[in-house]
């Protein structure tokens, strides 16, 4: 087919030759004059003068005699206006967001050319509606009168009242606002619009510096555009042509076609194009569901792979005739990654929103940090979170590596969650990031030095890499970003100097980020040659052989976005302003316009449900297949991923001679083994390879909150050294009740191994927020412990943390260094007792040997193991003790039958308090030797638990996918 603006430069030139250079044309975008362009000089055949191409906007600018005003400075004076008209206390930070809704509401007031003073106006009677909106229509009428009957009377509810109060200083805000700028040769994009379409509508003699006016490729038109058009077709000096082929388009029942009957009649062609031929063969159209938003540009190269094959795409020229149109801008980068190298020429009309680039997203971190400052004791410190955000990020390392390393390496080590300045400051990078900002005026020459720095740092970097032409072009981008954004520091302060600011930073940050939002880094390259990547919007009145639409899924495109805005819908209806309908016209007859020439289309959706995400197809396809399906071959299709099996293969490691080798240092005293690692072989043989005999562990991380391990190392210090003193004495329940009483004695001796177990740190320090929570319930744990060992009193304390180091020689000759340390040991009424602390709940009962080292049961009584290992070892120094062990479950204290002693229930009713380990000890060792010996066996292979309860807490998972 004959492409749109094809026959549009093909009508005019046959028309009027030359002429044609004489001629103004307005289309919807820039890119569609360029397009223009080439046509026309491809029917010319011969060089001819440009004929002048704005857009619509354009047009009225160049018609009057006001300049834009910059948003910043809109918001500023409105704040003003409103403090003034209100007498409100509100800061500039709470007004923002309204302020911003109310410049969209006004901008549309003026577009569609409402009358401000009746809309603003509070309806105390609804007969004021019959006597003052008569030039009205029925149906505007009856929504207004719809949306006023419901708020009277007003006393019905306080937010009536409230929305009302508001309501009536909206007039004066609006005209307060006109009248300001106004007195400074100033105005926003509608006032513009209204002042040209007032002049022209009460038919004032507007200088109009064109011969002729042709206006291509528009659609839906505010009042103010449509009066414009009306007054430059009286004069007779405008023509209009319609993209209005489609039989889609054309259909009564399509919201494509919205806007057609009245453009057509009252804008009609003066001149007759060339009729479209219909092709024989109908569209294929191809709906693919991928499960993945990035997939979707990663799909794009197979598509254009294709397309190659076929000879669709066989020069830039001709790639020329393929689009790639993306819905959602954030997938630019991954579809230009995914394009073929046999296509050199590829031409982005979007550009790069400077929003997703690399600087943005360092300075959003930058931003985070400065509204999350904290004053500790009068110093400033941020929290890690944001302080390692900032040094994770490239630019960082790149600029300030090693010290960044370093830095990292001691906030883990040290667990530091607050991070004080002094401690940032190790480069002037650095230095000048983490630097405290005390007023919002600081903020702008704070972030230039940071970008300037920055900038300074990678050009250098790019002076070493000559020899690395990708790597350079590489910087020369990410430089271009951090100019742009310098440049947009500057504008923001240009435009703040005009205004009585005041405001607080996070207000400036947000400030920044919608002026950040509207940047577009253009990229360089040859517009009219190569495949044309853009968005929705720069489709419009183009043509294209062969369509890839990403993102096509429902809520994506048609966008699914209500217009934030304080015109309530009835009354944005009544005095006919844009809504949603309107706006799900506007999409409709993009979408229906761009497939109407296209030979092959490409709609590609994300089949995945996340959230919001629904995983639907767009509602433009179940359109297609329902109403129209014999217009297109219509073909759909899963893109799927190979995927293996859920089923886990069963993991097993063989001793091999390296691992044999590893285990020998156990044998020869280089390495020990502990309870905890044995219990660990008898949960799981696979994760005791992994964490013992590979000593694979888990990054070190921050620690935010106490974890398990940290409590119970903070609590066994606090133990050992409240004992301490009472080594070898006879310990009196009176002296125990003391020391329970003594509250800053246990605060001190908890802040003490705070600072020794998680500050990691010689200072000790109060403990604050959710630590000093931890520390009071460690302190209630305590005060129970000593609580249980009044009741056992008199006995004598022997000592805390005892190690035990043992090389221990097996049936089989080989002799396994073990180690261990005894929490507790005391003497009560002639037993010495060996005490485990543990911090959670557990059982102390055990049913029998073979229990306590059986592989397969899922509740096997590792403590009770544990303890026993302890004995065993013990009483190897000590044979003639009498020795009971026993364990105190700190959360097990809490009720009144607690007991630290170990249980033997062989059976339900049948119970033995172990009050003396000697007469078990045999048996034991007899397991315990037995358990030992097979994690040396060559014979026996590191196996997956059978019960698949240790896997719960496993770092390995990941690894066996048990």
């Amino acid at each position: 087919m004959i492409p749109f603006l094809y026959n549009v430069a093909q009508a005019y030139y046959k028309q009027f030759g030359q002429e044609v250079s004489n001629f103004t044309f307005v289309f919807p975008n820039r890119r569609a004059g360029l397009f223009f362009q080439k046509y026309l000089s491809e029917i010319a055949r011969k060089p001819i003068f440009s004929p002048e191409i704005l857009t619509i906007a354009d047009l009225f600018s160049r018609l009057s005699g006001l300049n834009t005003a910059d948003r910043i400075e809109q918001l500023f004076m409105l704040y003003n206006i409103y403090k003034r008209a209100s007498g409100s206390l509100e800061t500039f930070d709470e007004f923002l967001f309204w302020g911003e809704m109310l410049l969209n509401d006004f901008d549309d007031v003026d577009k569609y050319m409402v009358d401000a003073e009746q809309l603003f106006s509070n309806i105390q009677d609804l007969k004021e509606i019959d006597a003052g909106f008569s030039y009205l229509t029925e149906e505007q009428i009856t929504a207004i009168r719809r949306f006023w009957s419901s708020f009277i009377p007003v006393g019905e509810s306080d937010r009536k009242k409230e929305f009302l109060e508001m309501w009536e200083v909206l007039f004066e805000l609006y005209t307060s606002l006109r009248n300001e700028l106004c007195e400074n040769g100033l105005a926003y994009e509608g006032m513009i619009f209204r002042e040209v379409a007032e002049q022209a509508k009460a038919k004032l003699d507007l200088k109009i510096p064109f011969e002729r006016i042709v206006f291509v490729g528009l659609n839906g038109h505010s009042k103010s555009e449509e009066e414009l058009l009306k007054y430059l077709q009286n004069r007779g000096v405008a023509d209009f042509y319609w993209d209005y082929s489609s039989s889609l388009v054309k259909d009564p029942d399509n919201k494509a076609s919205f806007f057609i009957d009245k453009n057509k009649l009252f804008f009609p062609s003066q001149l007759s194009l060339e009729p479209e031929a219909l092709e024989m063969e109908k569209p294929v159209l191809e709906v693919i569901g991928i499960p993945s938003v990035v997939g979707q540009a990663k799909y794009v190269h197979s598509i254009l792979k294709t397309l190659i094959e076929e000879e669709q795409i066989m020069s830039p020229d001709k790639a020329l005739k393929t689009a790639l149109v993306l819905p959602d801008e954030n997938l630019l980068l991954p579809t230009l990654y995914s394009i073929p190298e046999e296509i050199d020429k590829i031409n982005v009309t979007m550009g790069y929103d400077l929003v997703n680039s690399s600087i943005a997203g360092l300075m959003d971190h930058v931003f985070e940090l400065q509204r999350n400052i904290r004053i500790v004791s009068g110093n400033p410190g941020y929290y890690y979170r944001f302080v390692l955000s900032i040094l994770n990020h490239r630019y960082i390392t790149r600029v300030a590596g090693d010290e960044v390393v370093r830095l990292r390496t001691d906030i883990i080590k040290y667990n530091k969650i607050l991070v004080s300045v002094e401690e940032l400051s190790i480069h002037p990078l650095l230095s000048l990031i983490f630097k405290p900002l005390e007023h919002w005026s600081d903020t702008a020459s704070y972030l230039r030095d940071i970008l300037a720095l920055l900038e300074r740092s990678l050009s250098l970097s790019r002076l070493e890499k000559t020899d690395d032409d990708t790597s350079t072009r590489s910087i020369d981008m990410e430089c271009e970003f951090i100019i742009e954004y310098y440049k947009t520091i500057n504008k923001m302060e240009d435009a703040l100097k005009n205004v009585d600011a005041e405001m607080s930073v996070d207000t400036y940050f947000k400030l920044l980020k919608k002026l950040i939002v509207g940047i577009t880094v253009p990229f360089s390259g040859e517009p009219l040659s190569g495949l044309q990547v853009m968005g929705v919007l720069e489709t419009r009145a183009l043509d294209f052989d062969n369509l890839i639409m990403l993102s096509m899924n429902e809520g994506i495109f048609p966008m699914k976005k209500g217009a934030n805005s304080f015109i309530p819908y009835n009354l944005r209806k009544g005095f006919g302003l844009p809504t949603y309908e309107h706006q799900d016209s506007i999409f409709a007859y993009h979408f229906y316009r761009l497939i109407n020439r296209a030979k092959r289309i490409y709609l590609l959706y994300d089949t995945r449900t996340e959230g919001l995400q629904g995983g639907e197809v767009s509602r433009y396809f179940y359109q297609l297949k329902h109403l129209y399906p014999n217009m297109f071959d219509i073909r759909e299709r899963l893109a799927v991923y190979e995927v293996s099996s859920n089923e886990s293969i069963s993991i097993s490691i063989p001793k091999t001679p390296q691992i044999i080798g590893k285990l020998s240092a156990f044998l020869t005293g280089e390495r020990s083994l502990s309870a905890s690692s044995i219990n660990m072989y008898l949960d799981c043989p696979l994760q005791f390879y992994f964490s013992v005999v590979e000593r694979m562990q888990e990054e070190d991380e921050i620690a935010e909150t106490i974890e398990a391990s940290t409590f119970g190392s903070i609590f066994h210090s606090v133990m050992e050294w409240l004992y301490e003193p009472l080594q070898g004495k006879v310990v009196t329940a009176d002296l125990l009740h003391k020391m329970s009483k003594d509250g800053r004695l246990l605060t001190e001796m908890i802040e003490r191994s705070f600072a020794e177990n998680y500050f990691k740190a010689n200072k000790i320090k109060r403990l604050t927020g959710q630590n000093f929570l931890t520390g009071e319930v460690l302190k209630r744990y305590i005060q129970k412990v000593l609580a249980t060992d009044a009741k056992l009193t008199p006995f004598v304390y022997v000592e805390s943390e005892k190690r035990i180091a043992v090389n221990y020689t097996l049936p089989s000759g080989r002799t396994v260094s073990l180690k261990g340390f005894i929490d507790r040991i005391d003497e009560v009424r002639g037993h010495t007792r060996i005490i485990d602390y543990k911090t959670g709940k557990g059982v102390l009962t055990f049913k029998n040997m073979e229990h306590l080292f059986d592989k397969d049961a899922k509740d096997r009584p590792k403590a009770v193991m544990q303890v026993f290992m302890y004995a065993h070892l013990y009483m190897l120094e000590y044979p003639a003790v009498v020795l009971e062990p026993g364990i105190y479950y700190l959360r097990n204290l809490f009720d009144s039958s607690f007991s630290p002693s170990v249980e033997h229930r062989p059976t339900r009713t049948d119970k033995d308090i172990i009050t003396n380990f000697s007469g078990l000890r045999e048996e034991f060792k007899e397991h315990f030797e037995s358990c030992l010996e097979e994690i040396f066996s060559i014979d026996t292979s590191f196996s997956q638990t059978t019960t698949g309860k240790p896997c719960e807490w496993c770092n390995f998972t990941n690894i066996c996918k048990k």
